[in-house]
């Protein structure tokens, strides 16, 4: 079985990973304190580390740097959450093992496809269209549910409606359930219950607090069938369901407590390491090219004329998490390149046009240029000594293995971030 080490995340989300995790028979190790993260590590000796860092890292730093030092332990890849930082600070973590760096909001789909690609074991999501809002006002929760019933944010719905009421203290929450754009009927039963159980399981929620708005007759049919439902009701109108949980002493008109009160949303969303603030790739509607992106430490250029090298090259370093661009050609490569934008040159220096020495040049001139890893065929003493001569940071025979590729660039990053 699998085994991966969550280190210091957020206490309801750490759980929330396990539980996920757990469903696909992944033995997931916590741990209580950065201290007792080295120990842990070292008994256990997990297929995949995910850590959360805070602004003051100094603790996670000692960490990965620890790990890094340990012949039983540099090899074990880590996926990082932590706050916005610096392109820099992110690349500069991939000598430690870092595969993924997370910035918080984290996206949630995306995380676990890294996690099961890590661990050559897919993890099961749910992709099922569905936008899903969580937002409150005073005492009132709206959680308002479009598209479908999708199970991985309902389960994530209930992590965040907790950490919700925990955290801005709501003692008596009231919840409305906002269906009105779902056309739901008994073979969505099952999700419907999920939804509703996920709700009344939170802190300090009560069946008789929790307010439905649905225009299908099923919910109310399927709420009469529950005894563990008694007390909540159903309404297909908005100011019905406002009538019976807001407090009408200073105004006689629900139409001002709505537009005072209930559209002006007195909750801000928490953008620190408190929170477990999690989002779906899904929602952003980009591309879903765009999901490589996301996350990755390194961004990689390869520079080849040989289209099974780039794609060949292209897939290995993007499954160690590396964001890749490929160029047929260093002529190619040098229109489109600017300062700062890759990490790291993988070049063939024998690739049409004579331009791969152009590239060597070009860069050996540019401060602060990403190191380049020769990669041909040409590997005769005086070609070594002439690549290098012309700014190479280092140099590899064809063919490879891409594992040994890998590890090679991974090494020369090692050396130079």
């Amino acid at each position: 079985m699998k085994k991966v080490l969550i280190i210091d995340t957020h206490p309801m989300f750490k759980e929330f990973l396990k539980k996920k995790l757990s469903d696909d028979q992944i033995e997931v190790i916590l741990t209580q304190e950065n201290r007792d993260s080295y120990p842990k590590m070292m008994s256990i000796l997990p297929n995949l580390i995910i850590l959360d860092m805070g602004d003051d890292n100094t603790e996670e730093m000692e960490f990965l740097e620890k790990k890094a030092q340990d012949p039983n332990t540099v090899q074990i890849p880590v996926i990082i959450t932590g706050p916005s930082a610096e392109r820099s600070s992110i690349a500069s973590l991939a000598k430690y093992g870092v595969i993924k760096y997370f910035e918080k909001p984290i996206q949630f789909d995306i995380l676990f496809e890294s996690i099961g690609k890590v661990l050559h074991n897919p993890l099961s999501l749910d992709r099922t269209p569905s936008i899903l809002d969580l937002h409150r006002n005073g005492n009132i929760i709206f959680i308002e549910i479009a598209l479908g019933l999708n199970r991985d944010k309902i389960s994530l719905l209930q992590y965040k409606l907790s950490e919700m009421i925990e955290q801005e203290e709501i003692e008596s929450p009231r919840i409305v359930i906002m269906l009105t754009s779902l056309d739901l009927s008994f073979v969505d039963g099952y999700n419907l219950e999920f939804l509703i159980d996920s709700i009344i399981d939170a802190p300090r929620v009560h069946t008789k607090n929790v307010k439905i708005l649905s225009l299908c007759p099923f919910v109310q049919e399927m709420i009469d069938g529950h005894d563990t439902y008694s007390g909540i009701s159903m309404s297909d109108n908005l100011q019905n369901v406002l009538t019976s949980i807001v407090d009408t002493t200073n105004s006689s008109s629900v139409s001002e407590l709505i537009a005072d009160k209930i559209l002006t949303s007195s909750y801000q969303d928490r953008n620190d390491n408190t929170s477990i603030d999690t989002t779906f790739f899904s929602d952003n509607n980009k591309n879903q090219l765009d999901k490589l992106k996301v996350g990755s430490v390194v961004k990689i250029a390869i520079v080849d004329s040989d289209p099974n090298t780039l794609l060949q090259s292209q897939e290995a370093f993007e499954k160690a998490g590396a964001e890749c661009e490929i160029f047929r050609s260093g002529s190619d490569f040098l229109k489109k390149y600017e300062p700062g934008t890759f990490d790291l040159v993988i070049l063939d220096v024998a690739a049409p046009e004579g331009s791969g020495f152009d590239v060597l040049r070009q860069l050996k001139n540019q401060y602060n240029s990403p190191p380049v890893l020769v990669y041909t065929q040409n590997m005769q003493r005086d070609f070594i000594v002439r690549i290098l001569g012309a700014g190479a940071k280092g140099f590899l025979a064809k063919p490879q293995k891409t594992g040994v590729l890998v590890q090679k660039a991974l090494s020369l990053l090692k050396g130079n971030i």
